[in-house]
């Protein structure tokens, strides 16, 4: 049998792949909220924005901050939920732990207190 052939994938326990689409949703959810960080954040005062006197925003648009943090909150809830998950199936074999999941809550918590604490 070939090395991630469909069999291999057949045998994979329903767990497992519950962990996987929750990890690959979580972390899909955090690329969306870092798109709309990207359009929320107030614009940064540049060198060229003093000497043309363009004005710039600084402060959070708040419509887009508001899904800002209503994505990265699902993305935390996402993530903690398959940590959860994680421990309670694989509680035997320690060897077992994704460090992925660990990642995307660092960074969820890093954006909302980003947000909370400022910018």
């Amino acid at each position: 049998m070939k090395r991630g052939s469909l069999a291999d994938l057949k045998q994979v326990p329903f767990w497992s792949r519950v962990l996987g689409w929750l990890s690959i949703f979580g972390w899909l959810i955090f690329v969306i909220a870092a798109v709309v960080f990207n359009y929320a954040k107030p614009e940064r005062n540049t060198i060229l924005t003093e000497i043309f006197g363009i004005s710039v925003r600084d402060y959070w648009q708040i419509t887009l901050g508001d899904l800002f943090v209503i994505l990265l909150v699902i993305g935390l809830c996402v993530s903690l939920l398959s940590l959860a998950l994680n421990y309670i199936l694989f509680r035997q074999d320690k060897q077992h732990l994704w460090i992925n999941i660990l990642i995307l809550i660092m960074s969820c918590l890093g954006g909302l207190s980003l947000y909370f604490f400022g910018y």
